[in-house]
């Protein structure tokens, strides 16, 4: 796992830049296998946050541990609970969509709140099987910021899997693996 982490330390070392010909979302993905996820979030927390600061890297963290609790209209939920009974299938996907899209504005509001910064996203797993982060990036590839997202999972023939779920998300990240 150390591989990983010193790899991103050494793309964040370098500043975007913004006259590049070809624009992409900016992100990276961290991918590390499922079972490894309490030993990435240690990893991440105790010993390369610390790190990012001793550097002066300017970063943000946001762990989604909570994010549903907290980040969700309550109005919506209670428009969820309502549909739940009608019709399942459909309440989910509503609840999706409003994750998703509550996840680009945190996304967006705090990459602007830190223009040039590296948001580092945790605990993506506290989302599944809701998101599919490769919708929320799509929606973000002109922030003046990097995002690193966490992934549990593997690519497989050349296609990611999300906690060992097929993923459709077309991603145009860089891909850091746990080696």
């Amino acid at each position: 796992m150390q591989s990983l982490f010193t790899d991103l330390l050494e793309r964040l070392e370098k500043p975007l830049r913004p006259d590049r010909g070809v624009r992409t979302d900016g992100a990276i993905l961290l991918i590390y296998p499922p079972e490894r996820e309490l030993d990435f979030r240690e990893q991440l927390v105790d010993a390369f946050l610390p790190r990012l600061e001793a550097a002066q890297i300017p970063f943000t963290h946001l762990d989604l541990t909570g994010f549903l609790f907290h980040d969700l209209d309550p109005d919506d939920v209670e428009q969820l609970q309502e549909d739940e009974f009608d019709d399942y299938r459909w309440m989910r996907q509503g609840l999706s969509q409003r994750v998703e899209a509550a996840l680009v504005r945190r996304f967006q509001a705090l990459t602007s709140a830190k223009p040039g910064a590296t948001l580092l996203v945790s605990a993506t797993v506290a989302l599944h099987p809701l998101v599919r982060y490769g919708e929320v990036l799509r929606g973000l590839r002109d922030l003046e910021g990097r995002i690193a997202l966490a992934f549990p999972g593997a690519e497989r023939g050349g296609k990611l899997h999300f906690m060992n779920q097929p993923d459709g998300g077309n991603y145009l990240a860089v891909k850091l693996f746990w080696r």
